[in-house]
């Protein structure tokens, strides 16, 4: 993200400590994409983010620079890629530990209780095609839980709910690389 806020405005900044001011990046502004790109379906795809790949590497991979970076993270409403982009396997793991106590501890621990409205089930349609229609649940609190049969119902531990924070992030937009240019012409200009 160095790429991003080099081309920002800067502001001089009274530091009490210091007896001059200090230049500064104005990290206040903010670089929002037109609403035309936002709301253009075919400017957007889908990605999903591979175990350990970064932004940097995926600005790379797609774009062939990694200091595009920020144009994987905006589009995301990513701020904070550290808590917003998904955690390793061992990150996660380390996370939980340090939540939770132990993974063990996280798998044990109900989050919340749910009753299976309709099951999973999938079918081929007319032409040939596998369609899943995935489960719906409903949460329910522990009394209702219990009263229903086990067939129809499910924990969700507080690992499984983490977890599914987790993998959740790895599902983002990306720009298609064709609309690059103009977004970043769009961002000099409206930084000159």
């Amino acid at each position: 993200m160095a790429t991003y806020f080099s081309n920002f405005p800067t502001i001089n900044y009274n530091l009490p400590s210091l007896p001059n001011s200090v230049q500064a990046t104005d990290i206040t502004r903010r670089f929002i994409l037109r609403d035309f790109y936002k709301r253009n379906i075919l400017s957007f795809f889908t990605y999903d983010i591979a175990e350990g790949e970064r932004p940097d590497l995926v600005a790379f991979n797609l774009y062939g620079d990694p200091m595009l970076d920020w144009l994987v993270l905006l589009p995301n409403e990513i701020l904070d890629p550290h808590y917003q982009w998904p955690l390793t396997t061992n990150q996660f793991n380390d996370y939980i530990r340090k939540k939770y106590g132990s993974v063990s501890t996280a798998m044990a621990q109900s989050h919340r209780y749910e009753q299976i409205i309709r099951q999973r089930s999938t079918y081929t349609n007319n032409d040939g095609e596998t369609i899943t229609i995935p489960e719906q649940t409903l949460i329910v609190d522990q009394t209702t839980y219990t009263s229903l049969s086990p067939s129809s119902r499910k924990v969700i531990s507080k690992y499984d709910y983490e977890s599914g924070l987790n993998e959740r992030r790895r599902n983002i937009s990306i720009i298609e690389p064709s609309q690059v240019p103009g977004i970043i012409e769009l961002f000099r200009n409206l930084y000159k």
